[in-house]
């Protein structure tokens, strides 16, 4: 069986500097992937890359069997896969099941014209009472606090059915009562056949929660293995270290 993802020699520069530089990763299917690094490793920009946001300089990207490496965001999440953002990017006029809605794929003129069926409401139901987002339904998402952004927008990668989330950042900010809900999400969402691909900087988060580990430096994948394979690396240690 093919890999779910395959990320095959890719290189990105910003004019002179080169953000990724001949990076390749895989992301097995049913897995938990942690891709990790410094600053300024690269990891970001292979988020983007990946999801459409910017186009590679060259290498290939492979989604479930099939070359994407030109595609755009949306047409991407209509095959599958979905990401999130550091910071939770979110419609802040909208009601949280509206912003909900939205993600399921329908214009704001379908949404206030009340075109959208009721499988997708029903859809946008279950994800709020998932997520437990029902005391704040109806607020704007203006109104929610950093926590709840982070979960509105989680619960929205989910209305397009996705088999591939790429977590940029899940844990960033929030406090230890919020990353223990993250990872029961992406754990719960894991037990229904839904893979991951998630940049975190927390380490004992990435140790518990995912296997295989990706580690990038300088624009390059320099070891992927283990949660303890890798804590017992040397290339990663001076990667690290030396950053």
């Amino acid at each position: 069986m093919t890999a779910l993802l395959e990320v095959d020699g890719v290189s990105r520069s910003f004019g002179p500097v080169p953000a990724l530089r001949n990076a390749s990763l895989t992301v097995e299917r049913n897995s938990i992937t942690a891709l990790i690094g410094p600053n300024g490793s690269g990891k970001t920009t292979m988020f983007n890359v990946i999801t459409g946001y910017l186009r590679a300089d060259s290498g290939r990207i492979r989604f479930d069997g099939h070359d994407v490496t030109a595609a755009r965001p949306a047409a991407l999440c209509r095959r599958g896969l979905s990401r999130t953002f550091q910071q939770a990017r979110v419609f802040e006029q909208l009601t949280v099941e509206e912003n909900l809605v939205i993600a399921g794929g329908f214009s704001l003129a379908q949404l206030f014209g009340r075109r959208v069926n009721r499988r997708d409401r029903h859809r946008a139901a279950e994800l709020i009472d998932e997520f437990h987002l029902g005391d704040v339904a109806d607020l704007p998402a203006s109104g929610l606090s950093y926590g709840q952004r982070k979960l509105l927008e989680f619960a929205a990668v989910l209305m397009s059915s996705p088999t591939l989330v790429l977590l940029d950042e899940p844990t960033a900010g929030v406090n230890p009562v919020l990353m223990e809900t993250m990872e029961h999400h992406i754990r719960r969402l894991h037990s229904t056949g839904i893979t991951f691909l998630v940049v975190e900087h927390d380490m004992t988060f990435v140790m518990r929660l995912c296997d295989p580990v990706v580690v990038l430096d300088q624009g390059r994948e320099i070891f992927t293995g283990s949660p303890d394979a890798v804590r017992e690396n040397p290339a990663v240690l001076d990667a690290y270290l030396g950053a």
